[in-house]
């Protein structure tokens, strides 16, 4: 039963197939519209659009139905209304908005602070674009998770984490295709913990992702795609592929799953990253991240890189 639209990627073969499948179960179903540089498709609220070899995602509807609040007359209703609608939009397309939304959320008084907060990044969302997709080389395909956190910035003293994740190829073209920024809900007592759960969560996600893909691209490409894992915590970097140890029991066991993941090569990759080049900052924190604003906005893949290891039969450039 579908019970909305549907958006497939399929060859043209496949698509007849399913319609005259449809037409025999006698199955009412709207006609399939495809995307190509004239036509654009509308999914769930946004806008695909073709250009080239790029496609761009943007919700120009929703956009437009972004109101500010009033700072002295606002209720908790329209604050609660704006604030959901611009986590909408900073879910699918405008990861630079994430912490903002994932912030206001916390707030269960809103005040006037509260309110031109919220209005700020409102207002930079109306006048931002979606996010845009390059071709990449299915042959040298990799997934990259770039996780990060903030210890204890939240009012109540959790700490913030987040992950962004990456398609990227072998000439450094790079699609975003996941991100999140949640408050962490396991205590955390030290900046290791708080870093640890952001990798176990960013490492979770694109664990499945990497399966989802390898399952799809079974025919064109040959071997598994790496998993590249990016951090900016030396101390983390060390637990993880120099054995360091933590004095902290709780960590013990999210360590010994990770490092149980690099040996068995499901991670292949740890990179110990500098800060200011990791997207996932832009998670934890409300000041701007030039690194993710760049990703978006060239879809190239910049790291520099502090420590790595040099594995046998697998190497980094």
């Amino acid at each position: 039963m579908q019970t909305d639209d549907t958006l497939i990627s399929a060859t043209d073969e496949f698509m007849i197939k399913e319609e005259e499948e449809l037409q025999k179960a006698k199955f009412i179903a709207k006609p399939h519209e495809k995307l190509t540089i004239d036509h654009p498709l509308g999914f769930n609220g946004f806008i695909i659009t073709r250009s080239d070899n790029k496609i761009n995602i943007a919700q120009p509807e929703q956009t437009k139905k972004i109101n500010l609040l009033l700072t002295d007359t606002f209720t908790k209703n329209q604050y609660v209304a704006e604030r959901a609608r611009g986590a909408y939009i900073a879910t699918v397309s405008q990861p630079q908005a994430a912490f903002a939304l994932s912030f206001a959320a916390q707030t269960t008084q809103p005040t006037t602070n509260d309110a031109k907060f919220l209005n700020k990044y409102l207002d930079q969302q109306r006048n931002n674009n979606g996010l845009t997709f390059v071709k990449l080389d299915l042959q040298t395909l990799r997934v990259i998770a770039f996780t990060d956190s903030s210890f204890a910035n939240n009012r109540d003293h959790s700490s913030q984490i987040g992950y962004v994740i990456v398609l990227a190829d072998a000439d450094n073209n790079a699609n975003i295709v996941h991100w999140q920024s949640i408050k962490c809900r396991r205590v955390t007592r030290s900046v290791l913990a708080s870093e640890l759960y952001a990798l176990s969560l960013g490492f979770d996600t694109a664990a499945t992702i990497k399966s989802t893909l390898n399952q799809i691209l079974a025919c064109p490409r040959q071997g598994s795609i790496p998993l590249t894992i990016c951090i900016d915590s030396k101390s983390l970097y060390e637990c993880l592929v120099k054995l360091g140890t933590t004095q902290e029991k709780r960590l013990m066991v999210d360590l010994m799953c990770l490092r149980q993941s690099y040996e068995r090569r499901e991670i292949s990759e740890i990179l110990w990253i500098q800060g200011d080049k990791n997207p996932a900052d832009a998670m934890t924190k409300e000041k701007p991240c030039n690194a993710l604003r760049k990703l978006m906005d060239t879809n190239k893949l910049e790291l520099d890189i502090d420590g790595w290891v040099e594995r046998e039969g697998e190497g980094y450039n």
